[in-house]
């Protein structure tokens, strides 16, 4: 016969969950989240949660005196809903071990975990570039929401809710990094339209996220002092990250799952990449007898 109760690691005998837990926070605080500075993060409530707007109104008109005002009229976005996935993994630790204090190595595993926590939301978050060539929702283990015009994340055919308005692109191809490409890129991310056709603001510093193959090109493009593709001695307009930041994950390697000449570019301030967490990391204690 089995039972299991469930409850808190902390309702453990003789201050063994609180040990337990003191060093589950220790992991917390060894590995530091970055996935913070290429997309944004929000919490998340209830069961599922969906997110929708409305586009500007564009521009005003002219109009002589006595004329009628000119009109304007915005247009709701597609609806994208999230529904929440849940994570985890668990460490057994046996009574004997318990009584006997004889845990230490349960102790290290559970420290592993935790740093394996705040390590798989920084994949996660990565993998919204891996997988946002098309439209597969489950990406290296993890499961993505995309936005719910029909087509990938990045795609030159973005629909817009807009009547009359064309398709918009996002995505540039077969354009191999280096300073020349990522000039066209920032232009191209300057001149982004809103879904009524109006020029976007950037409201924030863009930057470039690259894999590891690509870190040395990154590292002598944004900052070199000359501009390393000629030889005539030109100023390198992105030195020491003016105009630009270089961001590199591991999680975007080929050997992981990603792309080794893939690259991309965003204003992570501006841009609708989200890591949504509805309940952070917590401990919780299962009793099987």
């Amino acid at each position: 016969m089995a039972l299991e109760t469930r409850g808190t690691w902390t309702d453990l005998i003789g201050g063994v969950g609180l040990e337990i837990a003191e060093v589950f926070d220790q992991g917390q605080e060894e590995y530091t989240m970055g996935l913070g500075n290429v997309v944004r993060t929000a919490t998340g409530t209830g069961a599922q949660e969906s997110y929708t707007g409305k586009t500007g109104v564009g521009e005003v008109e002219r109009f002589d005196d006595g004329d009628n005002i000119p009109g304007g009229r915005r247009y709701k976005t597609y609806t994208t809903t999230v529904v929440w996935n849940n994570y985890g993994k668990y460490i057994d630790v046996t009574a004997n071990a318990i009584e006997d204090r004889d845990y230490q190595a349960e102790l290290d595993e559970m420290k592993d975990l935790s740093i394996g926590v705040n390590f798989s939301q920084d994949k996660s978050a990565m993998q919204l570039f891996n997988g946002g060539f098309s439209t597969t929702q489950d990406v290296n283990g993890y499961r993505m929401t995309w936005y719910s015009d029909g087509v990938a994340l990045f795609s030159n055919s973005h629909p817009s809710p807009v009547p009359g308005q064309g398709t918009q692109s996002n995505l540039g191809t077969a354009a191999a990094f280096n300073h020349d490409n990522l000039n066209t890129g920032y232009v191209a991310l300057l001149e982004q339209q809103t879904d009524d056709g109006v020029p976007l603001a950037l409201l924030g510093k863009a930057m470039v996220i690259l894999p590891p193959a690509l870190m040395k090109t990154g590292q002598e493009v944004t900052q070199s002092e000359l501009d390393p593709s000629t030889a005539n001695n030109a100023i390198n307009v992105y030195r020491n990250g003016m105009l630009v930041d270089m961001a590199m994950s591991v999680h975007l390697a080929a050997a992981n799952g990603g792309s080794d000449t893939a690259w991309f570019l965003t204003v992570p301030e501006r841009a609708k990449l989200y890591h949504i967490v509805r309940r952070g990391p917590t401990l919780e204690k299962e009793v099987n007898i």
